[in-house]
């Protein structure tokens, strides 16, 4: 009987001591979007898409504050893109208030850190 008592104890022990880590799998990123030059944004609103191209999973948020966005995602390679109708108010260089839709370049981006940081250049769409 005390052996038995014995090995479920260690059982027990060894099941508590197996840590779950699994913050090691995800990086903190912080995104920048920065007007075309020239321009001075004024708010940006829009939808970001993180699709990751391994697991092909999309993640999309629109919780941009002064045109940076803080995000959790799992590690890997992302193409990212702007939801349809996203734009960018604007003053241009002859002081105009504007606003235009906009896009990003599609190349993808790699988050490989515990802390990533990227910035992503806005190209008006006309």
């Amino acid at each position: 009987m005390k052996k038995y008592l014995c090995i479920l104890l260690l059982a027990l022990l060894s099941v508590a001591c197996v840590e779950k880590d699994t913050d090691s799998l995800f990086t903190r990123l912080t995104l920048t979007v920065r007007p075309p030059q020239g321009l001075e944004m004024r708010r940006f609103q829009a939808t970001m898409v993180f699709e990751n191209i391994n697991t092909r999973q999309r993640i999309s948020t629109s919780d941009f504050v002064d045109g940076q966005l803080d995000i959790r995602l799992m590690k890997g390679i992302y193409r990212l893109s702007i939801n349809e109708g996203g734009g960018l108010a604007y003053t241009d260089e002859n002081g105009n208030y504007r606003f235009s839709e906009v896009v990003i370049s599609n190349d993808p981006l790699t988050f490989a850190s515990d802390r990533s940081e990227a910035a992503v250049d806005l190209i008006l769409k006309n």
